[in-house]
């Protein structure tokens, strides 16, 4: 009887699967499509989405490899891969799209669009330059459980359209030569979560150009969980962000993301206000750069670690607060300093510093702020060094100063 029932049970998981892969979404091969990575599937795909708005159902696509050569759009309807792929494995567990034309994006996402669970992946050596792999243009759109293999831009908001309370989540971008994720002109709580930009594999690239995630005009942005790898910047804040009308500043969050690898960590350029908490920023120069006019940015229990140049770079801004973070410049053949502080309003206070050059430099831009009850270690250099006349508005007390023997 034991047995009976488990095959009943099976039985019946069986048929909840099929009946929500067939009953309520339109299958793509129902419509033409092959799958078999020669066809071209782009008239199947429209089929089924043109079947789908009129019957009121989204549409499915099972495991195979399908070659689209003309943008596929999305407005108020959805298109998934089986809920059990593997998005991020380095084995192709997702139906694989393979974008056969050069013109228009593979997706276009208009309002109320969805994309979830495919493995969209270029031929390696293509072209650079060339549409983006999702385009999205209208608001509520949905991004989840995708990986994007080898494109130029990977998804991108279009800068003209506000495409508020969208949401991007748990996809994996290999290799993109320009940009991984851009994001601006939303006007309503917009979302990015576990997105990974990694820049590695058959594509090889130096870290001259690439961005892992650009943000421009953006209202209480929620970044959590993403990561960028071995690109030139890994997260970069600006008002004005080159073939977008949409202009202003990020409203945001940024918590637990990280980079490493990369040239640049973190890099706020605009008049920004932006919170990070937590996260690990190893990168080869500056980990966190603040250089924009009336910027706002406020750290805490983070680790930002460069190679040879300052970990911390303050150029500019209205308000700069880090406090209780971890600030490394650990790399002996290099002499910068752990903080560079040249410009701007800045509150440095309760961090550990470490440096193998000066712990703090100040110079003669600094407008003012307080640098205080740090714990500075930087063996044969002076803890903190100021250039040029300090600022009546700075204030350095109470740091605790290591030196080379421990004392």
């Amino acid at each position: 009887m034991r047995f009976r029932f488990i095959l009943i049970g099976c039985l019946l998981v069986t048929a909840t699967c099929s009946a929500w892969a067939q009953q309520d979404l339109v299958n793509v091969r129902d419509c033409g499509a092959k799958g078999d990575g020669k066809a071209d599937d782009a008239q199947a795909f429209f089929d089924a989405v043109a079947q789908g708005k009129q019957a009121g159902k989204h549409v499915y696509v099972p495991r195979g490899v399908y070659r689209l050569s003309r943008t596929i759009e999305l407005e108020n309807i959805g298109i998934t891969g089986p809920p059990v792929g593997a998005w991020s494995a380095d084995v192709d567990a997702l139906p694989q799209i393979v974008p056969a034309q050069a013109t228009g994006p593979v997706f276009h996402m208009l309002a109320g669009g969805s994309l979830r669970g495919l493995d969209i992946s270029y031929a390696p050596g293509l072209p650079e330059e060339r549409p983006p792999t999702v385009l999205v243009s209208g608001i509520g759109v949905n991004i989840s459980n995708c990986r994007i293999r080898y494109p130029w831009d990977a998804i991108l908001t279009d800068g003209v359209n506000n495409v508020g309370r969208l949401n991007i989540e748990n996809v994996f971008i290999v290799s993109p030569l320009n940009v991984g994720v851009r994001v601006t002109g939303t006007w309503d709580v917009p979302t990015l979560r576990n997105i990974e930009v990694w820049n590695a594999g058959p594509v090889p690239r130096g870290l001259e150009k690439g961005i892992g995630f650009l943000l421009g005009k953006n209202d209480l942005i929620r970044v959590t969980d993403c990561f960028a790898f071995a690109m030139q910047r890994g997260f970069l804040i600006e008002d004005k962000i080159p073939g977008c009308k949409i202009e202003g500043g990020t409203w945001g969050l940024l918590t637990g993301c990280g980079t490493d690898f990369c040239g640049y960590g973190i890099e706020v350029r605009g008049e920004d206000t932006v919170s990070i908490a937590g996260g690990t920023f190893w990168d080869h120069a500056e980990s966190l750069v603040v250089a924009g006019k009336g910027a706002r940015v406020r750290v805490s229990a983070a680790e930002l670690k460069s190679n040879g140049a300052p970990a911390l770079s303050i150029q500019g801004g209205d308000q700069t607060v880090i406090q209780g973070c971890s600030i490394l410049r650990p790399m002996e053949q290099f002499k910068a300093p752990a903080v560079s502080f040249t410009g701007g309003n800045l509150v440095l206070t309760g961090n550990h510093i470490e440096a193998r050059g000066p712990g703090i430099q100040v110079g003669p831009g600094a407008a003012g702020g307080v640098i205080s009850n740090n714990f500075i270690t930087t063996g044969a250099f002076p803890a903190v060094v100021q250039t040029g006349a300090p600022s009546k508005l700075l204030r350095l007390e109470g740091n605790v100063e290591e030196d080379a023997a421990g004392k």
